[in-house]
């Protein structure tokens, strides 16, 4: 039996970045997507809400309050609650609980064809995060690194390491990846990364990942000015290691803040072929060929900016 998925997010993007989310799910199948605005006005509102997929709900003082909350309350409790409010509201198989730079690829077949396949007694399955490197050389393709033991990011990085932290597997961002979860589950709420059931009990959920041929590409980090954008409010929820955390607000800090920034950025996000040449031979690299801006175009037309 064939089944049916949606996409569930919260952003606040700009009007390419959100065309370009958009595309990829309704291009990659999607049977609908519930798109939540963290900016009540913003201008993809517009041009989503033509397409009949589109579900577009912007998140007014009356909304935050109907969910018992309000726009102060920090983002990533307002997140949890909104993604657990689209899961309790949709009527597909399966909700895809991604953010807006996140796209969920498949090497061989469709997302509808890996969540037809899954058991049924898998509630949920997580997929793992593949994260975008910028070459100092550059090619024709998108490079991904690929979560890595501690052993294997001191390997990669070497010097670097430390920035790197103990838990994120030798990514900047999250390496737990984003979740899929079977509807009408009851008793279940949705979390950044993964459902869980309100009285405490496990979750039946099976890891997608590499051996799949399944990944989540993560576009964290790669424009330095949306990077240095971000800051303070990814440090302030959580978005950074520790020491990445103090090792940034240190450079904030500082007299020549955005020259230790700009060359902790290159760290961070930018690979140099003796990099990229670790990452293969460890088996942490995955390369694809593909333009984001073609498929946004492609769906949206004219009204795609970029």
């Amino acid at each position: 039996m064939t089944a049916t998925w949606r996409v569930g997010a919260i952003l606040n993007e700009t009007l390419a970045d959100t065309l370009r989310f958009a595309a990829w799910y309704l291009e990659a199948g999607a049977d609908g997507l519930t798109l939540m605005f963290d900016n009540p006005r913003d201008p993809a509102i517009g041009v989503l809400e033509a397409d009949p997929k589109v579900t577009c709900i912007p998140c007014t003082p009356e909304f935050w309050e109907g969910l018992g909350l309000t726009q102060d309350t920090r983002f990533p409790k307002r997140q949890n609650f909104a993604l657990s409010h689209i899961y309790r509201t949709t009527s597909e198989d399966w909700l895809l609980n991604v953010d807006a730079d996140e796209f969920v690829y498949v090497d061989e077949g469709r997302i509808t064809d890996l969540l037809s396949a899954q058991a049924a007694e898998t509630e949920a399955i997580r997929i793992e995060t593949a994260e975008i490197v910028e070459p100092l050389v550059a090619q024709d393709t998108l490079t991904f690194r690929l979560p890595m033991e501690r052993d294997v990011a001191r390997r990669v990085y070497v010097d670097n390491a430390e920035l790197f932290g103990p838990r994120r597997k030798g990514l900047v961002g999250h390496p737990q990846g984003k979740s899929a979860t079977r509807t009408g589950i009851e008793g279940v709420s949705l979390r950044q990364h993964w459902p869980q059931r309100r009285n405490g009990e496990p979750m039946v959920e099976h890891m997608i990942g590499r051996q799949d041929g399944a990944y989540l590409l993560h576009f964290i980090g790669l424009d330095y000015d949306a990077w240095h954008g971000k800051l303070a409010w990814r440090a302030g929820s959580r978005g950074f290691t520790v020491p990445l955390t103090h090792r940034i607000e240190t450079a904030m800090g500082s007299e020549n803040a955005d020259v230790e920034l700009q060359e902790l950025h290159a760290r961070l996000h930018k690979a140099s072929p003796e990099l990229l040449k670790r990452l293969q031979a460890e088996g942490a690299r995955l390369d694809l060929q593909l333009n984001f801006d073609t498929i946004a175009r492609r769906v949206f037309g004219d009204a795609f900016p970029g």
